[in-house]
Parts: C-alpha cells; structure tokens; sequence
C-alpha cells in the first residue's frame, strides 16, 4: 500500500509517493508563475495549481511503477492564506490573492477601527494583517464588488484541489485557522467577526479536523484511480511541524522556504500579550501551534540568485546547484559579512514586528565589499529574525531543546551552522527532507484508518540525520551582531521612517 501527498508551494508543486515506512517512491515537481501588477501585489492562476498537480501527479505515477491502485488515499498540503473566489461549478473569477500580496492595508486599518486588534487576536490567534485571507476577501468585497457578488466561495489553495478532485467544497481547521475568520477556541468560523465585516460565511468551504477522509475521487482529469480516498490535509507549515515530529511540549522546528516558519507545540491555545506570535490550530487534532511566520528569507536568497547571482546562475547551466555555488561563496566571506548587516523586509516585515510598511536593508556596504559578503549577510540576517522570535517563544515558556530545521534552507549545512550560531541552541535536521509531505502522508494514512494515532506515526518515521552545535566563541560575536540589527530596525521604526518613506513613493 501506498499514499500520495500533494504538496503546492508559493513557487510550485510537488506530487510525492509514499510508502508506509515513509520512504519516498517517487516524485515530480513543476515550478509555476507569480504575477506582480504593482511591486507589492502578488497573484496566482488558481487554474495552473490544477494543471501541474495533473502533470506532477501523473509523472510521479509513472515514475513509481506502481499500479495506481495501490495508492489508497492521498491528502494535500499548501501555501497557506493564499485565496481565491470562484464561482458554482468551481471556476475562478479572479487570480488568486497570494499570502505575499500587500494590496489589504486598507483593509487592515479598517478592520483595527472596526473590531479592534485584541478580539481578533484573542479570537483568531492572529493579528491583523494583509498576510491573512479576510483582508483579501474584504479587498474583493470592496474593490471587487461584482465579483464578490458573483463568488459561491472563497477557496484556499488545497480547497481548491479538492474540489476538483471530489466536488466537494471542504477546508480543515490548520488552514482556516489562518483566515482570521476562524475561533481557534470553538474551532469554528467566528459568526461575530464575520457579521462585524459583512463577510458572508456561506462563501466559506465547510472546515473539518485535519486527517478525515472527505471520500473518493470524481474527476477524470488525474492519472489517480477513482477509488482512492481524498482526505483532508494541513497548511503547509503545520504539515512540516508533524513531519519532523512537533508533536509533543517543547518541540520547536524552522521550515526555510521562500519565507521561514517557526512552530512549536501547544496542548492548548497559548496567547502573547503583546500579540507578536500567533496561535493556530495544528495537523494533529485537538492541539495548536504558537507560530511565528518571517515572511521574505528564502525568497530573499531567490533575489539575490536571480539579480546578482549571474555567475552562479550561469554554472548552474552546467548542472550545478545555484544555491549550492551561492552559499559555498558565502563560506569564503568572514563572520559578520565583512561588516554587512542584512535586514530580510522585502515585502514587509511578518513575527514579531507586524509591519507591513517595513522594507529591506543593507547596512554597511562600502567600495571593498564582493557578492560572498552580500550573500553570507542573507543567510546572517535571516538567523537573526530567526532568533528574535525565539526570544520570544522563550518569554511565554516555550523554551526548546533543540530547533528542527526543515524546508530548502536547511540543504545548507553552512546555513544550519549559522543558526546554531545565532541562537545558541543545537539545531538538528531529519532523514527525510521532505517534511512538509511526509506530514501530508501521515495525514493521508491516518484517514483510510492505516495510522490510527496520528503523533506515534510521526514519532516513528521521524529521524534525526545530522546536528549541529553551536560555537561558544562565534555565539558571542553575533550576540553583538544580532543586537546591532535589532536596534537598526526598532531605531528606523521609531523615526516612523518606513511610513514617511513610503509616503514619498505614494505621490
């Protein structure tokens, strides 16, 4: 027997098949395209999702060499808050809104005026945000009437999948939970917050517990046999904490993608009083996650491979990792990047700022300066949003034992030293890579009733392949570092520089 995850990222998807000890069978990946029609705003086709998950679903079939039917259930997993509206029979009226967008600021400040930071916070787990789905739904309600009038619903990505997969309109609590439409403590939509916003809940899809089996396949369009069971998945990150085992007090992980995601576990909801980290319903029913989402880190990484990276994109041609080159390069680059602080805001700043007016900086750059050094300032910079959110974590009783990398980041054995570095705190990484699905496949498993215990199958499949301590004597040095970058940010801030700044580029 085997399981299927699908697995649809902010830059593409990936098809993986499973077996039961968790071994990956085989895969396929297709990357796909993000619109941009100002700097800020970030759109999707919700229509390609459906056509590479058809391609990458039938490579990896026939990569296999299994017979289909041997696959009994499959989930899927995706980039979180990214929504799109369509219309009865499922069909799109309008690019999907990515979780990147920034276009809701409006809409935030209305939302602040008209419910108010703490109910939603208290409410939701969340903070009030153009990250999350309710901005981007009121963004369509108010700039998109006819539209909004036009949606039957408003559907997150793995929504949209399923429906095309089983006809069905159904979410799971980990994704609605990040809506801000949705009671993490009644593990319901919030009737109160819906009213107050005039948001219509008939337009949501109907949020069931993560690991359920929805029921069997009604398309024609996928290699999958009919028979194989649809079952709900997670977002992505709560997906990644259950496949490197967050399934216990004190357990902590960092996934790396086009942004990093930290995750640790909760027995029940936990909320900051100064709202910097959120609360959001895990993959393992009946827990929750305190969550801090940084949202530009390896995308930032991505921007520099594409602008300044030629050389490296060009040895890349000759079948070498680009990132591989880029970080080797920064290797050769001294501790502290020759004197080079990075700060990552490239489309706002996420955990624990909430400052969607925040922008990128690079501090300290002088004539001498070559590309190690901006590139070993990323991966710096990057460790030192990691760590202020740890702080963080560390301030309500979350204090970890070790830190679960995950995600492309954490290839780089001279990133996760730096991590160690930084924190202070031995970093670990697993076996299988691939968190984000493996946790998809435990999800898919447990709902055709192969894993009747969803936190023992992740305990078992999930195995630690390398660790890394962190240095005394360059823990201390980036103590200094790390302070520095914390006070350049917090002194920009309190200047109002960013709202000023950004006032300018508005006339």
């Amino acid at each position: 027997m085997f399981v299927a995850a699908l697995d649809l990222g902010t830059t593409g998807c990936r098809t993986f098949i499973f077996d039961l000890a968790g071994t990956i069978i085989a895969s396929d990946y297709q990357e796909w395209q993000s619109y941009y029609p100002s700097p800020s705003f970030v759109e999707q086709d919700a229509n390609t999702w459906w056509e590479s998950i058809k391609k990458t679903t039938e490579r990896a079939i026939k990569k296999s060499g299994i017979d289909k039917t041997d696959i009994v259930s499959l989930s899927v997993t995706n980039q979180r808050e990214t929504i799109v509206p369509v219309d009865k029979e499922g069909t799109p009226l309008h690019n999907a809104l990515v979780w990147q967008d920034r276009r809701t600021i409006d809409q935030v400040e209305y939302i602040k005026l008209k419910i108010g930071i703490d109910k939603i916070y208290e409410t939701t787990g969340l903070t009030i945000d153009p990250y999350f789905s309710a901005t981007k739904i009121l963004w369509f309600k108010d700039k998109k009437p006819e539209i909004y009038k036009k949606t039957h619903k408003f559907l997150l990505v793995s929504d949209f999948i399923i429906h095309k997969l089983t006809g069905s309109y159904y979410t799971d609590f980990s994704n609605a939970s990040r809506t801000m439409l949705f009671d993490i403590n009644k593990l319901a939509y919030s009737e109160e917050i819906a009213s107050e916003l005039e948001i219509d809940l008939d337009k949501m899809p109907d949020a069931l517990e993560c690991g359920v089996d929805i029921g069997e396949i009604v398309t024609e369009e996928t290699l999958f046999d009919k028979k194989t069971l649809v079952v709900t998945g997670a977002g992505d990150q709560q997906s990644a904490a259950l496949g490197v085992g967050v399934v216990s007090p004190g357990e902590i992980k960092c996934t790396t993608g086009t942004g990093s995601f930290i995750l640790a576990f909760l027995s029940q909801p936990k909320f900051d009083p100064e709202k910097r980290v959120l609360c959001s319903c895990h993959a393992v029913p009946g827990t929750w996650v305190q969550e801090a989402s940084i949202f530009t880190t390896g995308a930032v990484l991505r921007w520099f491979r594409d602008k300044v990276g030629y050389a490296e994109c060009v040895a890349a041609q000759e079948g070498q990792d680009p990132y591989d080159l880029i970080t080797a390069e920064a290797e050769t680059s001294p501790i502290g990047a020759n004197g080079l602080i990075l700060i990552p805001h490239f489309v706002g700043a996420g955990a624990p700022h909430w400052n969607p007016l925040a922008k990128g900086i690079i501090f300290g750059l002088a004539l001498g300066h070559e590309r190690k050094d901006l590139y070993r300032a990323v991966l710096e910079g990057v460790a030192f949003e990691i760590r202020k959110n740890i702080e963080v974590f560390k301030q309500l009783g979350i204090e970890p034992k070790e830190l679960m990398l995950t995600g492309g980041g954490s290839r780089s054995d001279f990133w996760n030293q730096i991590y160690a570095d930084v924190l202070g705190i031995t970093c670990v990484r697993n076996i299988i890579e691939e968190s984000t699905s493996l946790g998809a496949a435990i999800l898919a498993a447990s709902g055709a009733g192969i894993f009747p215990d969803i936190s023992k199958a992740a305990e078992n499949l999930c195995k630690v392949d390398k660790k890394w301590l962190p240095n005394d004597e360059r823990h201390i040095f980036y103590e200094k570092l790390y302070n520095f970058s914390y006070d350049l940010y917090e002194l920009i801030n309190s200047k109002n520089l960013y709202q000023k700044f950004n006032d300018i580029n508005l006339k």
